[in-house]
């Protein structure tokens, strides 16, 4: 999905091919078209935020609302598709989530943020947010031998506890940056540990390059399942 220069929606199904983790994978995996979104070819318009996503954010009438905004990095001004970008648009009875492509920004460099996956099956002890502090660097550590994901890269803090897993989403792109010796930096901005595990540790994500140029005319963020 992307909201365009007017403050149109659009949505779209990408990756057609057969490939891992492109569409026809998914569906001959199981994947269901999201209900709002049944046809695989259509590109979806919508003067406003579609409705099947703007019931994700939370409410503006939760009497926590703004002390989310804050926690989130935002405030009044922000939009829904801050929101979206910010809370990734994840429910407690459902894996759909939305992921915002790896960018290139004025500076040069590859740029995101995400929360960690996976942390609900580490088994991580209750304390676990006193292992780190926010702008932590953590570490990044390739597992070819992931029997779920043969491109799977593990995020361990400093002191060797591994915490979780970056997103399937980035997996790829981000093994093969540490396949060709590119040395990402990886920043803990964000956790809360009273927050439910899809929410619980958020890290920036920031890596060299060789790309010359790069413009950014939409805001652009990816639902994956």
């Amino acid at each position: 999905m992307r909201k365009l220069s007017n403050d149109n929606y659009e949505f779209c199904y990408t990756k057609y091919g057969s490939g891992h983790r492109k569409i026809k994978d998914a569906l001959d995996n199981g994947y269901i078209l999201h209900p709002a979104f049944l046809e695989i070819s259509k590109v979806y318009k919508s003067k406003n935020l579609f409705p099947a996503f703007d019931r994700r954010l939370p409410s503006t009438d939760r009497k926590d609302f703004k002390s989310i905004l804050t926690d989130l990095g935002l405030n009044e001004f922000s939009t829904k598709m801050d929101l979206l970008r910010e809370t990734r648009g994840r429910l407690s009875n459902d894996t759909y989530s939305f992921e915002q492509p790896l960018r290139i920004k004025e500076d040069g460099k590859l740029h995101s943020s995400f929360f960690v996956h996976g942390m609900r099956h580490r088994n991580l002890p209750v304390d676990w947010s006193n292992w780190l502090s926010i702008n932590d660097t953590l570490r990044l550590i390739q597992e070819s031998s992931n029997i779920h994901d043969q491109h799977a890269v593990a995020i361990y803090t400093q002191g060797g506890k591994h915490l979780g897993y970056v997103p399937g989403f980035y997996s790829k792109a981000i093994f093969s940056l540490l396949e060709n010796n590119v040395s990402p930096i990886l920043k803990v901005i964000y956790k809360n540990e009273k927050s439910t595990p899809h929410w619980w540790l958020k890290v920036d994500f920031e890596c060299e390059v060789p790309i010359n140029e790069a413009k950014e005319t939409t805001e652009v963020l990816t639902l994956v399942h």
